[in-house]
């Protein structure tokens, strides 16, 4: 699969090279000229959004149309008042997926703890989750499905996380029995 990863921070990084290491075809996308966004975004399966929560709107605004019509996995979070997710932010020229927004990376980097691989809580469209949940697999973590449009609730688990990592350290996860 062809997937853009935009952002080059540590969940962007250690997101891009897992999937390159399970065989997709990643391009990066940063401020950087040698990663340009609008070229990573062109033949893109899938994009996964790992910039800082507050640059969201205007990278979705600048890149509408090349955006149109792909899944976006949205891994940012915003702070504040309003949600932490961006679905707004990217309407519904897209196809919108919530991920990568509730562990830390460093659970993305190695995300077998203790000889249980992690769970990471994903909301997709029915449509969507095939694809969605092979990017999760290429990671190395269980996919659970939390239904369509359920970002709100993601947002809450992952303010469960921040709860958990504050007292136990970021290599924390969660896992559905």
């Amino acid at each position: 699969m062809n997937i853009a990863v935009i952002g080059t921070g540590h969940v962007g990084r250690t997101l891009g090279t897992a999937l390159a290491a399970a065989g997709h075809d990643i391009r990066y996308g940063s401020r950087t000229p040698a990663n340009s966004v609008a070229e990573s975004l062109d033949g893109a399966d899938a994009v996964i959004v790992a910039v800082p929560g507050e640059a969201v709107a205007a990278f979705a605004g600048e890149h509408a149309e090349r955006l149109a019509g792909k899944l976006v996995i949205d891994a940012s979070n915003s702070f504040g008042a309003g949600p932490s997710h961006h679905a707004a932010a990217f309407g519904a020229a897209v196809r919108y997926a919530r991920a990568f927004n509730a562990l830390g990376w460093e659970v993305f980097a190695e995300p077998v703890i203790d000889g249980v691989v992690a769970d990471l809580f994903y909301s997709a469209e029915e449509e969507d989750r095939e694809t969605v949940e092979a990017v999760i697999g290429g990671v190395g973590l269980n996919p659970v499905w939390l239904g369509a449009e359920q970002h709100d609730l993601l947002d809450q688990v992952m303010f469960l996380w921040f709860t958990l990592a504050r007292s136990r350290g970021r290599r924390v996860a969660l896992k559905v029995l």
